[in-house]
């Protein structure tokens, strides 16, 4: 478990008293996608119903809102879950109630009386989504809070309420909506394209993946390993960071896993300058994912370049790397500096794997590489090996797994 979700559910335990009927799940950025919406909550609701495929959920589409049942041992865990999940604006408990004030204030008294100790105050917020109900926002609440003060002797305070009490009012029913997490936003999985991320076993590349995922795209990944051979490789960390960013999406994916040893091989054999190797292997990657994205039918490849944060993400040498794909290179990390991609990585939970001790491709590279290559050095350079030849063995050498199928399988009716 996340810190901030031990923050959270040691807030939320007294609210745990309350049983719940389910959740609401509200989305923001998908609601402004005009003609577009209804494909996007469609996929968003598809999403959620994998993503909780092990609670037992049932998810309903409503107008503006997706409703989750779960049973009540499941609840905060799916809760949680349902925060994680690419569109979701926030999360909150929810009691279902008839369209009546008389059940809105007995809910409201009820839940004082569970919650408060000694001298706690409350405040009453209301909303209308049925604007045709008789009584405004602002008459309900001071209505509804009168019959509080009545029944309980409680203290009111409107600004900075002990226990704030919530409710939302639809045309059949009325809402009492506990507290509010935060969801992650961004726009569901697989309705902007599909991608092909470049990850190694470091902090910033599964981030990168990550991000473009929170902007809707599917993401296949592609590794290039320093292993004795790919089952070693498809044992390793590398699936374990793909599975912590892509499980709670609900979704699966591709890992593609090439030995790194035949481009090895061909510099060793080659008088290729030692500072340019760096900046050739680079380019060679990109050109195995550009052969491979076009015979899979992705759109662009993802990179976890951050600007001049190493020698190979200088300007110059991002110049020279980008001249080898023909596919547009998306770097969500680009303008990120490293302390901002940790906080991210422990946030998401992908930190500790990352640092674990792993034996990365780029790490058996020139110590001391060209920082401002350039593009007609480098392309001479490129001569001295047989590029085409290596693209053509490291593709015969790739094995690919599937991850996450088995979770993102679709739910029985």
């Amino acid at each position: 478990m996340l810190l901030q979700e031990q923050i959270f559910t040691s807030e939320f335990d007294r609210w745990l008293k309350i049983s719940w009927d389910g959740f609401v799940v509200h989305y923001d950025e998908i609601g402004t996608k005009g003609g577009n919406r209804k494909a996007f909550t469609k996929a968003f609701c598809r999403n959620l119903q994998r993503a909780l495929i092990g609670f037992d959920a049932k998810v309903q589409n409503l107008f503006d809102h997706l409703l989750v049942f779960v049973p009540q041992d499941k609840f905060l865990e799916a809760l949680l879950s349902a925060a994680k999940v690419f569109g979701t604006a926030y999360v909150a408990p929810v009691r279902i109630l008839p369209q009546s004030v008389d059940e809105a204030i007995k809910a409201a008294v009820q839940t004082y009386n569970l919650l408060a100790s000694e001298k706690e105050t409350f405040a009453i917020r209301v909303r209308r989504v049925d604007k045709t109900f008789p009584f405004t926002s602002q008459e309900l609440e001071s209505l509804m809070g009168q019959r509080v003060v009545d029944m309980t002797g409680a203290l009111v305070n409107l600004s900075e309420p002990n226990i704030l009490i919530s409710f939302r009012i639809y045309p059949d029913r009325i809402y009492q909506m506990g507290p509010k997490i935060q969801g992650v936003g961004g726009l569901p999985v697989g309705v902007t394209g599909k991608v092909l991320a470049l990850i190694s076993g470091g902090i910033d590349s599964p981030i990168s993946a990550w991000l473009i995922m929170r902007r809707g795209c599917s993401v296949d990944f592609l590794h290039f390993h320093a292993m004795p051979n790919n089952e070693e490789a498809a044992a390793g960390k590398v699936r374990d960071l793909i599975e912590k960013i892509v499980t709670p999406q609900g979704t699966s994916t591709r890992l593609l896993l090439i030995p790194y040893h035949t481009f090895q091989l061909a510099l060793l054999m080659s008088k290729v300058p030692q500072p340019l190797e760096l900046v050739l292997f680079r380019r060679f990657m990109l050109k195995v994912a550009n052969r491979i994205a076009k015979e899979k039918g992705l759109q662009g490849i993802v990179t976890g370049d951050s600007l001049c944060q190493v020698a190979s993400q200088t300007m110059e040498n991002l110049a020279v790397i980008d001249n080898a794909s023909e596919l547009p290179i998306f770097r969500p990390l680009l303008t990120y500096d490293k302390r901002e991609i940790i906080t991210l990585a422990q946030k998401i939970g992908t930190y500790e794997l990352s640092i674990q001790p792993y034996k990365d491709c780029c790490s058996l590279i020139a110590r001391h590489p060209e920082t401002k290559a350039k593009l007609s050095e480098v392309i001479e350079a490129e001569k001295l090996l047989p590029i085409e030849r290596l693209i053509e063995i490291s593709l015969s050498e790739m094995a690919v797994l599937n991850i996450g199928e088995d979770k993102a399988r679709k739910p029985s009716p």
